[in-house]
């Protein structure tokens, strides 16, 4: 979806075209969702967020537009993830479904390690997720699950390119120490 199709799209809401509005949700959700889903753990928190977000950017139509009404979005969501993560110390990650994620990207380095038993997978990634604060656990799964580049990641985050890159390897080196302190490689 290109960005002048967005800022069409929000121009014509801004008019009040509740259809136009429609059609910018309906091109930007499915983007959206999934990287919030896996943040606040579960798929109602991420449909609320992303309302929220959404609200916000029509509220938003009134005063003067985003240039990039998709990076808006983006980043409206990531920290509204981020925020309900803090407010919510219990709101945990979809563990079985990132447990399978990080299978699937180990399996060609498994052979010398054997076959891991799948709750053992869970239980050494929910060690390592509460190892980590919330920004670097946003920057984590955004990075090592969604495989962004670091210059979406910061852009999204309003951060340096640097600083996401610290944060991620920050990140990745706590939950690699957890995995090797139980025998295991990630």
């Amino acid at each position: 979806m290109t960005e002048s199709l967005l800022r069409h799209w929000l121009r014509k809401a801004k008019r009040g075209n509740e259809r136009a509005f429609k059609a910018l949700v309906e091109a930007t959700r499915e983007r959206l969702f999934w990287p919030v889903r896996r943040m606040v753990g579960t798929d109602e928190d991420a449909e609320e967020i992303l309302q929220e977000a959404y609200m916000a950017l029509w509220r938003e139509s009134g005063k003067r537009l985003p240039d990039r009404p998709d990076a808006w979005l983006y980043r409206s969501c990531i920290n509204r993830a981020i925020d309900r993560c803090r407010r919510m110390e219990t709101t945990r990650v979809n563990l079985e479904k990132v447990a399978r994620q990080l299978e699937s990207r180990r399996a060609a380095r498994r052979d010398a390690l054997g076959v891991v038993k799948k709750g053992e997978v869970e239980e050494v990634l929910a060690q390592s997720l509460d190892l980590l604060g919330t920004r670097e656990r946003a920057v984590f799964i955004l990075r090592a699950l969604e495989e962004w580049p670091f210059s979406r990641i910061a852009e999204l985050m309003a951060i340096s390119d640097s600083t996401a890159r610290n944060q991620f390897m920050h990140a990745r080196r706590k939950v690699a120490d957890v995995f090797r302190s139980r025998g295991l490689e990630l």
